[in-house]
């Protein structure tokens, strides 16, 4: 038997040749060898699947494969037995086996880290515990003034430091608002140096606005000379200038105010502030020449305010007030930024602030006012009903050249919500002034509107500009009259509104006489209430609507319910003034028609017997 050597020593049947020569089986040829008898060690070798041939044995045995198995399992347990024997070494390195430490939660971590960040951390402890209890609503007053005593003793020489955490400022503000007056001096007094810095600060500046708002007045003016002098720049600190405001506004006295407000007119006129007064008028007439030089103060300090965007404060808008007033109409069109064209919006709810408004639309260019009015839109509503707003919007009226633009953004919003609008003082100011102009505002108002009058950029007359919004609105607000009648005649100023508007619009108005004339026929009884009343006498009594309106009573209206409407006073003075107007149509069978229907049978009154009179002096 020949046994072809294999030469290959990568080749995987190289363990089978021991095997091979055990059991007796012979290997015809060695696969990688070349037919020239050279080892093709360079060509790669692939494995094939041996597949027996029909009638003839396999090349490997069912014994061989059998030793393979038993030689792989052999190296797998041997593999075993070794990793098993690190593993023991290892364990006995090692030190004795100790309990696994429970993980710390959340809580009691960050209780560890304030401890470590803070010295003084079970004294805040006890405090805010002590806050948690004193705060509660239902705590009796002599319990809730123990815990504040006790409060007193651990805070004492800490408060200045304690001051700048939300969560214990709102410990003192406990204290100032529960307190004892003995209490309070204690805090005013802790805190007194450190006033500035806590109302710069986002949080302590609210515990300053409590001192001035539960201390006494003593207290306040000690808190005011603290920040005396610094008053300029405190103001303009985004934080510190709520509270400037807060003493300007709610507790400065007269006096108080002026030094306030001088401080930022410059040094000069506040060494001098015991002699002068808040507003400039009066600083000028003592120093006229300091005008220029004023102006250009007020006028950094303005753009500064715009650009911070601290206009919301009625201590920065009286500033900025004082400059509107008094400078150049070209000056005030150079300080119409996007800034402040978008700030506007937001104060013209105050007094200051709606005059700031006003001169922004009266010296602004076409394109301001549209950004403005792009502004109001959505707040018109809100406008409309306010004491200040609204005069904002006469003042948009009276000198926008722009009628479509205000019909589109202002009157649109103004006629959807006017059953609203009209129930309220303001309001009804507003929609009058829309009607009739300044024919029937307050003196004092009008002279505030004239101011606008003379204004560079308004070009369109301004009859022609009114009566184009007049015709916009006139068939909205008699439709809206007419549908809301019943809850109009509840008030009298809500009445007037209806001889006004029959007065001044220039449309169509006979679909609001005719439902006033089906409400007096439904319900008698509305004839003698006051509001009607002086409706139906203000109509009767009208050039325009008095034959208009009898004939269509007349018409409307059977001869037995005016027979009703003579039984009480002012029934039958509607019916006196009904027949005085002899150039109604229906005037003569009118006439004969009450002498017949018994007036005499009703109860005595002053309307009935003049109406009998007239009666019987018409024959």
């Amino acid at each position: 038997m020949i046994i072809t050597a294999v030469t290959n020593s990568s080749c995987p049947y190289s363990a089978l040749i021991p095997l091979l020569c055990k059991y007796g089986k012979s290997v015809k040829k060695d696969p990688l060898k070349a037919k020239d008898g050279k080892s093709s060690t360079n060509k790669k070798f692939t494995k094939k699947k041996i597949v027996p041939k029909s009638g003839k044995k396999a090349l490997v045995s069912k014994e061989v494969m059998d030793a393979l198995k038993e030689n792989r399992k052999e190296k797998k347990e041997k593999r075993e037995r070794d990793v098993s024997e690190r593993k023991n070494q290892s364990n006995k390195k090692k030190k004795p086996n100790r309990e696994p430490a429970e993980p710390l939660k959340k809580k009691a971590l960050k209780e560890i880290r304030k401890a470590h960040d803070n010295v003084d951390y079970e004294n805040i402890t006890k405090i805010k515990k002590l806050w948690e209890k004193g705060r509660e609503k239902e705590l009796e007053t002599s319990k809730k003034q123990e815990i504040i005593v006790e409060l007193k003793k651990l805070m004492e020489g800490k408060i200045a430091s304690l001051m700048f955490k939300h969560d214990l400022a709102r410990v003192v503000q406990m204290i100032l608002k529960f307190g004892k007056r003995e209490h309070k001096n204690f805090i005013v007094e802790e805190l007194k140096p450190h006033i500035q810095d806590l109302a710069k600060s986002k949080y302590s500046k609210f515990t300053v606005n409590c001192m001035l708002k539960h201390t006494t007045p003593d207290q306040r003016n000690a808190i005011f000379k603290t920040l005396s002098g610094h008053f300029k720049k405190l103001t303009l600190h985004a934080n510190s200038v709520s509270v400037v405001d807060t003493l300007y506004n709610d507790y400065a006295t007269s006096k108080q105010r002026t030094e306030i407000i001088t401080e930022f007119y410059g040094k000069e006129f506040y060494l001098f502030r015991d002699v002068l007064s808040e507003h400039l008028s009066k600083v000028l007439e003592v120093h006229p020449d300091k005008k220029s030089v004023i102006l250009e103060e007020l006028l950094k300090l303005t753009g500064t305010f715009i650009e911070k965007g601290l206009t919301g404060y009625i201590v920065v808008q009286h500033l900025m007030l004082q400059y509107f007033l008094y400078a150049e109409p070209q000056a005030i069109t150079e300080l119409l930024t996007d800034k402040l064209v978008d700030q506007v919006v937001n104060f013209v709810h105050t007094k200051e602030g709606s005059k700031i408004a006003m001169r922004c639309l009266w010296y602004g260019t076409a394109k301001h006012r549209k950004l403005l009015i792009k502004n109001f839109k959505g707040h018109i509503k809100e406008m409309a009903v306010d004491e200040n707003g609204y005069l904002v919007l006469c003042a948009l009226f009276d000198c926008v050249d722009d009628t479509v633009l205000v019909k589109k953004a202002v009157l649109t919003e103004i006629m959807e919500n006017l059953d609203v609008i009209v129930m309220t003082a303001h309001g009804r100011n507003l929609v009058t002034y829309l009607l009739a102009g300044r024919a029937k505002l307050n003196p004092a108002l009008t002279e505030v509107l004239s101011v606008g009058d003379s204004n560079p950029h308004s070009k369109k007359n301004a009859e022609v500009r009114r009566q184009e919004i007049l015709t916009h609105i006139s068939p909205l607000v008699v439709q809206n009259f007419t549908e809301n009648l019943s809850s109009l005649l509840l008030e009298k100023s809500t009445s007037l509104l209806i001889t006004t508007a029959l007065t001044y619009v220039n449309c169509d108005t006979m679909s609001l006489l005719t439902a006033l004339s089906t409400l007096c026929r439904d319900d008698s009884s509305a004839v003698d209430e006051l509001t009607t009343h002086i409706v139906l006498r203000n109509i009767l009594q009208s050039a325009n609507h008095q034959k208009v309106f009898t004939d269509t009573l007349v018409t409307e209206i059977p001869l037995e319910k005016f027979k009703e409407w003579c039984r009480t006073n002012r029934g039958a003075f509607t019916v006196l003034r009904m027949v005085e107007h002899k150039s109604a149509d229906q005037h003569q069978s009118f006439v004969e028609g009450l002498k017949n229907c018994g007036i005499n049978e009703c109860s005595e009154s002053v309307g009935r017997d003049k109406l009998i009179e007239f009666l019987n002096s018409s024959d």
